[in-house]
């Protein structure tokens, strides 16, 4: 008897430590890309959208509130449709998850991620839509270290719930000067 529940006591011990250092881990997830990589300074991006037609913009980026979020700003060059955006990245302790928040001239979204950075990616994506009239179910986007002065930013649509991925704007950004 003495031993099966030293046992018990043992086991119920594992677990303890087990789920505690499975909660600090999550809990000090760091937003922070992979091999020393900041988005701090400012960034000239070229690329395209699905439709082919050229697309150009100027990012800003920050590392702020104490490295816990980056800051992105986005500005298009090309099309001049006059957008603008501010994308906050960070971990969210209490949902263990990492999330963006998107706020542009046109609208907001927000985005979630479980994995954090994965082979220099990180792939940002939203909920689920069921609304008929959305243009798409879900989208995401990935953000791709290229090099320590350079990285891409993918944005992806689905117009299905099994989610087979469109990219419909993909960007080459350059650093152009640090912070």
């Amino acid at each position: 008897m003495r031993s099966s529940m030293t046992r018990i006591a043992s086991i119920a011990l594992l677990i303890a430590l087990f789920s505690t250092t499975a909660i600090r881990a999550h809990a000090q997830a760091s937003i922070l890309p992979p091999n020393n990589f900041h988005f701090d300074g400012s960034w000239n991006c070229e690329g395209a959208f699905g439709n082919g037609k050229a697309h150009k913009s100027k990012f800003t980026g920050a590392t702020i509130l104490g490295a816990k979020w980056i800051e992105l700003t986005e500005q298009d060059i090309e099309p001049a449709t006059g957008y603008l955006a501010k994308y906050l990245l960070g971990f969210d302790p209490a949902q263990k998850r990492f999330v963006e928040f998107d706020a542009n001239n046109f609208g907001a979204a927000t985005y979630s991620n479980a994995d954090g950075w994965q082979n220099s990616a990180m792939t940002m994506t939203s909920p689920i839509s069921d609304d008929p009239k959305a243009p798409c179910v879900a989208n995401r986007f990935v953000y791709t270290i290229a090099n320590k002065d350079a990285f891409n930013v993918d944005w992806q649509i689905s117009k299905t719930a099994t989610l087979s991925w469109i990219t419909s704007d993909h960007l080459a950004c350059k650093r152009t000067s640090p912070a």
